[in-house]
């Protein structure tokens, strides 16, 4: 029997992608006042530092990237390159800094929607990253059940449907993330009150962001299940891979 690989642990992930970085830039980043107050540079290195890593260690050990350590791993590299740009060498930042980083919160939503969309129609859709994943589902079964059903077609224009309304959420998720972001940073004068917008950013973003969006994520599930079973009349049982 295949070893199947391992899979993410997700509370593993939010550790380190969002709890540990959000400690390290309101923490660390202060100048003055305990031993652990180390500077805003070495704040952010270090919250730059546990995603990058985190990302490389989930390769070395499954011998593949897991799609959201890459996504995890472009998001972090983009933040230390608008930092090192936006910190002046006095300890200020520029007068961009806000602008340039709600760009970069913006951007990364918008081109994973816009690459959902593109990726329909290629052999490898996102879709099957997100939801209809072989680990997870039957997909052969599923689609073999279908064109004996004569339900195929309708299968098919179900995963375009699924696809657009995943990509939309993106979109939505990309202009929250603008406007907080320029909220959050408004103001942020020197290099320790922009890492504490960061962390401020990265906190309250997936408070009232990221569990939204996990929401439509598990409706958007849940919506998959009943629709496959309604096309093939396969149970659930029977269309999702044994665990």
């Amino acid at each position: 029997m295949t070893k199947r690989k391992e899979e993410e642990n997700p509370l593993l992930n939010i550790f380190v992608n969002v709890l540990l970085p959000i400690v390290a830039l309101s923490q660390l980043s202060k100048s003055e006042g305990k031993f652990w107050h180390v500077g805003p540079e070495y704040g952010m290195t270090v919250a730059v530092a546990f995603p990058f890593l985190y990302g490389l260690l989930f390769f070395f050990k499954n011998k593949k990237f897991n799609f959201y350590s890459i996504l995890g791993i472009v998001s972090v590299l983009l933040t230390g390159f608008i930092t090192i740009h936006v910190w002046n060498e006095d300890g200020s930042v520029k007068d961009n800094a806000d602008l340039l980083f709600a760009i970069k919160e913006a951007a990364v939503p918008l081109m994973l929607g816009a690459a959902m969309l593109y990726s329909h129609k290629t052999k490898n859709p996102l879709i099957d990253v997100f939801f209809l994943n072989p680990d997870i589902f039957d997909i052969k079964k599923i689609e073999d059940t279908a064109k004996e059903k004569g339900t195929f077609e309708d299968y098919l224009a179900f995963r375009l449907k699924l696809t657009w309304l995943f990509a939309s959420s993106f979109l939505l998720s990309s202009v929250m993330n603008f406007f907080l972001a320029m909220h959050l940073l408004d103001g942020a004068n020197d290099k320790e009150s922009y890492n504490i917008g960061v962390s401020k950013v990265m906190g309250i973003g997936y408070l009232v962001i990221g569990i939204p969006l996990m929401v439509i994520m598990i409706g958007c599930l849940f919506y998959l299940i009943r629709t496959i079973s309604r096309l093939t009349g396969l149970t659930r049982e029977e269309f999702m891979m044994p665990r």
